[in-house]
């Protein structure tokens, strides 16, 4: 029995997986400014981390759970 993956990725997938990262961090950023865990909320690197990591998640087809966090770890790190 042979099995058939659906390799494309949709726009729509694409767009929620985005808000759904920004969403988690809304709510975590403030949350770890105010422990001290980081020093500053840079809003403007993480919109532009996640969102090119989101879009390259998406056009990437092998390995993306390997690299894609390291993509955006570098991102952020920038």
């Amino acid at each position: 029995m042979k099995l058939f993956f659906l390799l494309e990725k949709t726009v729509e997938g694409t767009a929620a997986g985005i808000t759904s990262v920004l969403a988690a961090c809304s709510v975590l950023l403030p949350l770890l400014a105010s422990t001290g865990y980081i020093l500053s909320e840079h809003w403007f690197s993480l919109i532009l981390a996640v969102t090119l990591s989101g879009l390259l998640e998406a056009y990437t087809t092998q390995l993306d759970n390997a690299f894609i966090p390291l993509i955006f770890y570098s991102l952020l790190c920038l």
